[in-house]
C-alpha cells in the first residue's frame, strides 16, 4: 500500500529548500534591500521555516503509517471482498447523507429565515439578501448531498484495507493518529449488522479545528468471520493502555 504522507513530506521539504535559496536571492542578483530585497527575504524566510514545520509534521505521520504497514504494534489487518465493500460504501453513503440532511435542515431553515427578515424590512435590498440566501442553500444542498456520493464513486474503484494499530488507524487510504495531541479517541463501539449494512466498529474521535473542538464518528466494517476478534478490539480501545493482540491472517 502506498505511503502518500511521504510525498507530502518531500514536497514539503522542496519548497523549504526552494525558500532558502530565496533568502540570498537579492544578494547574489544585486537587488537592493529597499526596493524589495528585505521584503522578498523576509517572505523566504518566513515560507522555509513553515514548510520545514509542515514536513516534519508529515514526516511523523509518514513514519507511524511506515510502522503499520510492517506490521509494528499492530491490532489487527484486515481485507475485504469486493461484495463487503460495496455493501459497506453503499452504507456508509446512505448514512452520511442522513447525518448530512439533519444540518442541512437547519442550515436551509437559517438562511431562508434570515433572507425572508431581510425582505420583509426592505423589499428592495432584501430582495437581494433573500436571493442569495436561496442560492447559498442550493450550493450547501450540493456539498451535503453530493460529497457522499462522489465518495462512493471512488470507493467504487478500490479495494478496502483497514490497519488497526493502539494509538492509530489507517482506513480506506486515511490515516487517524486517534491518540495524538491534535486527535483523540473517545470510545469505540460495536454495531451489528442492519439490513444490507455489515457490522462495523464506530470509533468516536475527537480532533482540535479552528475554531475549536470537531467530533467524528469513523465507521471501519468487519470482515466476515472477524466478529470475535472486532469485540475484543473494542475491549482493547476502551482501555487506558490497549496492548497489541495476537495478528490474524485476513
Amino acid at each position: 500500500m502506498p505511503n502518500p504522507e511521504k510525498n507530502y513530506a518531500a514536497i514539503a521539504i522542496g519548497i523549504a529548500l526552494v525558500a532558502i535559496l530565496l533568502i540570498f536571492l537579492p544578494g547574489w542578483i544585486g537587488m537592493d534591500g529597499m526596493d524589495g530585497g528585505y521584503a522578498l527575504s523576509f517572505i523566504a524566510v518566513w515560507l522555509a521555516i513553515s514548510a520545514a514545520l509542515i514536513a516534519w509534521y508529515f514526516w511523523g505521520r509518514a513514519a507511524q503509517i511506515e510502522r503499520l504497514l510492517n506490521g509494528q504494534e499492530l491490532l489487527a489487518h484486515w481485507t475485504y471482498t469486493p461484495c463487503e465493500w460495496q455493501a459497506y460504501a453503499n452504507a456508509e453513503q446512505e448514512e452520511q447523507i442522513q447525518e448530512n440532511r439533519i444540518l442541512w435542515y437547519f442550515m436551509a431553515g437559517m438562511c431562508i429565515l434570515m433572507g425572508t427578515v431581510f425582505w420583509l424590512i426592505d423589499r428592495e435590498a432584501g430582495l437581494f439578501v433573500l436571493l442569495f440566501m436561496l442560492a447559498l442553500t442550493g450550493l450547501l444542498a450540493i456539498v451535503a448531498f453530493g460529497l457522499p456520493r462522489l465518495r462512493r464513486q471512488r470507493q467504487a474503484g478500490k479495494t478496502g484495507e483497514a490497519w488497526l494499530a493502539p494509538t492509530a488507524v489507517l482506513f480506506d487510504s486515511v490515516f487517524y493518529p486517534v491518540k495524538s495531541r491534535m486527535m483523540w479517541l473517545d470510545k469505540v463501539e460495536f454495531q451489528d449488522a442492519s439490513g444490507a449494512a455489515p457490522a462495523c466498529l464506530r470509533f468516536y474521535i475527537s480532533h482540535f479545528v479552528r475554531s475549536g473542538i470537531q467530533n467524528r464518528i469513523l465507521r471501519v466494517p468487519v470482515p466476515s468471520g472477524h466478529r470475535d476478534e472486532a469485540l475484543a478490539l473494542v475491549a482493547q480501545y476502551n482501555t487506558d493502555s490497549p496492548k497489541p493482540l495476537r495478528r490474524r491472517k485476513s
